[in-house]
C-alpha cells in the first residue's frame, strides 16, 4: 500500500522564463515525527517523557509543563510552538494534545516532579516514501479555466518531474524548448501537482500555486 494518504498539499510559487530550463526542487513531502525530547534545565523533579506524532502535529517545539500536584496527581498542560494551549493530562497516563500522544512518567527513586517543571518535544518532518507514485502538473491559462498552458509528469521515458522516492522529494525538469512555447504571463499561471497511486487510481493534491512566467531572467519579479 502506498503512502498517498500521508501527503498534505503545500503551496509553492515559481518564477520561470522562456529562455531557460525549468529546474526546480520542491519542498520535502513529509509527515510529522518526533525529533527528540528534553527536560528543562531548571527542573526540580526527574521525569521521562515519551511522545509520538500524528499527521496534525505542528512542526517545532511543543512544551509540556507541570502545573500542579493535587491529591497525589501531577497535572500537566501542553503548548504548541506558537505558545497556544493544546491539551492537558496527568503524569503516568497517556494523553493527546495537538496531534501528539504523550506520556510523562516519574522516574522511580528520583526527585518528584513539581509545579514549573517543563519538557520540550521537537516535532520535525519525516520524509514520506513516494516510490511508485506518479506526479502530474497541470498549469491553467487562468484561475477557474479548464484550458491547459503547461503539463509535466513523472511518468514515461524522459519524465519532466523527477521522483526522489524514499527522500520524499520531487523536482521539475522541464526543458527550455517547452518553456519557450509557454506565453509570457508575469501575473502567473495557476497550477497543481497531483500524486496518483497507480495501483488504486486514487489521486490527491501535493502542491499548488502560481507559475510566474517571463521572457528572460531579467524580468523575474517585474510586472
Amino acid at each position: 500500500m502506498s503512502n498517498l494518504a500521508l501527503i498534505q498539499p503545500q503551496r509553492v510559487d515559481f518564477d520561470t522564463t522562456q529562455a531557460t530550463d525549468w529546474i526546480d526542487g520542491l519542498p520535502m513531502i513529509g509527515t510529522p515525527g518526533v525529533g527528540g525530547t528534553l527536560p528543562g534545565a531548571a527542573n526540580a523533579g526527574k521525569g521521562s517523557l515519551t511522545a509520538s506524532a500524528g499527521a496534525g502535529a505542528a512542526l517545532g517545539v511543543h512544551i509540556v509543563t507541570v502545573v500542579a500536584v493535587v491529591n497525589g496527581q501531577t497535572l500537566l498542560t501542553v503548548a504548541d510552538p506558537s505558545g497556544a494551549p493544546t491539551g492537558a493530562g496527568v503524569a503516568g497516563l497517556s494523553f493527546y494534545a495537538g496531534g501528539l500522544t504523550l506520556t510523562l512518567s516519574q522516574i522511580a527513586g528520583q526527585a518528584a516532579l513539581s509545579a514549573g517543571d517543563t519538557f520540550a518535544v521537537s516535532i520535525m518532518p519525516v520524509p514520506v516514501d513516494i516510490t511508485g507514485l506518479q506526479f502530474d502538473l497541470d498549469a491553467r491559462e487562468s484561475v477557474g479555466v479548464a484550458s491547459i498552458a503547461l503539463q509535466a509528469t513523472s511518468a514515461g521515458v524522459g519524465p519532466t518531474i523527477a521522483n526522489g522516492g524514499a527522500a520524499g522529494t520531487i523536482a521539475m525538469a522541464v526543458p527550455r524548448a517547452t518553456m519557450a512555447r509557454v506565453p509570457v504571463k508575469a501575473d502567473g499561471y495557476s497550477y497543481a501537482i497531483n500524486a496518483t497511486d497507480l495501483a488504486t487510481g486514487l489521486t490527491v493534491p501535493a502542491f499548488y500555486g502560481l507559475i510566474h512566467h517571463t521572457a528572460n531572467v531579467a524580468q523575474i519579479g517585474q510586472g
